[in-house]
């Protein structure tokens, strides 16, 4: 009977032994899953550089003026927004290599509408060439997913990444604006309007541009970032580096509208212009929560 209690003092110590071993465990050790890591959290602040392509293409639409016996041409104006500085800020909830996040950006700039000729021919110069300039605030903001590049570890100075989000833009007009048409190859009666009535071959058309103030448009954001980071306690300080690009659609709708004669159904087309890219580089300050 003395024997018995001996025999579960191995047990015991071993029972004892393993909660401490447990305990004890480093998750910087190499063998430790990422995933089972505890999530860390992110915060930045960052300014750069914002540069859009143009909201319109010089396009021409052509007709035959009964009047004249010549061909005329409409032409849409060239509409762009000047490059200009962007503030943004973002935060982002990461889980091993995997994150979500949220960021909005802002930029003061200039709306220019140009009225250049598309080719340097006599009957195109006869187009002056005025300049208007309007004040526009562009908001970008969006929601997506990121991923790292390299397995993340508590130590790693570089943490490179990638990103996708969708979310939206608005542009912010200081008044309204309607991008004018201006005919070509006609005499100097016809003054540049955002409405115009073309004629060819007895049929009609109603050409249209919209007015512009506060205008959202869709928009899909990719990019690449990396930050630089040194650990400080249980987080981390550091610089961050991003490109990205939001592609919307124009806020412009060019509208081509045939006037209905006796018995003839009105018809309605829309014009679409090109993708906008707005192109980005920020550079700022990283806060990073947990490790």
């Amino acid at each position: 009977m003395g024997r018995a209690p001996l025999a579960f003092i191995p047990v015991l110590i071993a029972v004892t032994a393993f909660p401490a071993r447990v305990s004890g465990q480093d998750w910087s050790q190499p063998w430790a899953d990422p995933m089972d890591r505890p999530p860390r959290f992110d915060i930045s602040a960052s300014a750069g550089f914002l540069m859009a392509t143009r909201w319109s293409d010089l396009v021409l639409l052509g007709s035959f003026s009964p009047a004249t016996g010549a061909l005329e041409q409409v032409l849409s104006r060239d509409v762009h927004v000047e490059p200009d500085t962007q503030f943004s800020a973002g935060a982002t909830y990461w889980r091993g290599r995997y994150g979500f996040r949220a960021r909005a950006g802002f930029s003061h700039s200039s709306l220019k509408i140009t009225g250049t000729p598309v080719t340097s021919s006599a009957s195109s110069a006869a187009i002056a060439s005025d300049l208007t300039s309007v004040g526009i605030d562009t908001w970008l903001y969006d929601i997506g997913a990121a991923i790292g590049f390299v397995e993340y570890a508590p130590g790693r100075v570089a943490w490179p990444y990638g990103f996708i989000g969708l979310g939206g833009i608005t542009y912010n007009l200081k008044q309204t604006v309607a991008p004018p048409l201006t005919f070509i190859d006609t005499g100097p009666g016809r003054p540049a309007a955002n409405t115009v009535v073309v004629a060819s071959e007895g049929r009609q058309f109603l050409v249209t541009t919209n007015a512009l103030s506060t205008e959202t448009t869709f928009a899909v954001n990719v990019g690449v970032g990396t930050d630089i980071r040194i650990p400080v306690g249980g987080g981390g300080i550091g610089l961050r580096l991003e490109v990205a690009d939001h592609l919307a659609g124009s806020p412009i709708a060019l509208r081509v509208e045939e006037l209905p004669s006796f018995r003839t159904p009105p018809s309605d087309t829309g014009v679409r212009f090109r993708l906008v890219h707005h192109l980005s580089a920020t550079a700022g300050l990283v806060l990073q929560i947990g490790r």
